[in-house]
C-alpha cells in the first residue's frame, strides 16, 4: 500500500480550503448560523502550505442573525450553504451571548493528516 506524500496532502488542504468553506455554529447539534468566508465574519487564518487548515468566525450579539440570548457549543464545517452533511465538527466549552456588547469567536481546525 502506498503513503500519500506531501505533495498530495498539500492537494487535499487546497481543496478542503477552497471546498469545505462553509462554517455553522451550534447549540449542541442545532444549528444556530452557517456562513462562508465571502461573510465579513468568517475567514481563514492559517498561514499557506500550513499542515492546520483553521477557519475563523466571530460573531456579536448585535448581529441580526443571531438572536440573543444564545448558547453556542460547537463548530461545523459543510461544503453547501444549506443541508448537507458536515464533514467536521468540533466542540468547544459553551458560551452563552446574553447581550449586544457580547462576541464569540470560534476557530475550527482541520488537521491534514491528522497526527
Amino acid at each position: 500500500m502506498a503513503e500519500i506524500n506531501t505533495t498530495g496532502y498539500q492537494s487535499i488542504r487546497d481543496y478542503i480550503q477552497a471546498n469545505w468553506k462553509y462554517i455553522e455554529l451550534r447549540n449542541g447539534s442545532t444549528p444556530i448560523v452557517r456562513l462562508s468566508p465571502s461573510d465579513s465574519r468568517v475567514r481563514w487564518t492559517h498561514q499557506a502550505g500550513e499542515q492546520t487548515l483553521k477557519l475563523q468566525i466571530v460573531v456579536k450579539g448585535v448581529d441580526n442573525d443571531i438572536p440573543v440570548p444564545q448558547t453556542f457549543s460547537s463548530s461545523a464545517i459543510y461544503s453547501v450553504a444549506t443541508g448537507g452533511s458536515a464533514y467536521s465538527v468540533e466542540s468547544f466549552t459553551s458560551f452563552t451571548m446574553e447581550s449586544d456588547q457580547d462576541e464569540l469567536t470560534v476557530i475550527h481546525s482541520i488537521q491534514v493528516p491528522q497526527v
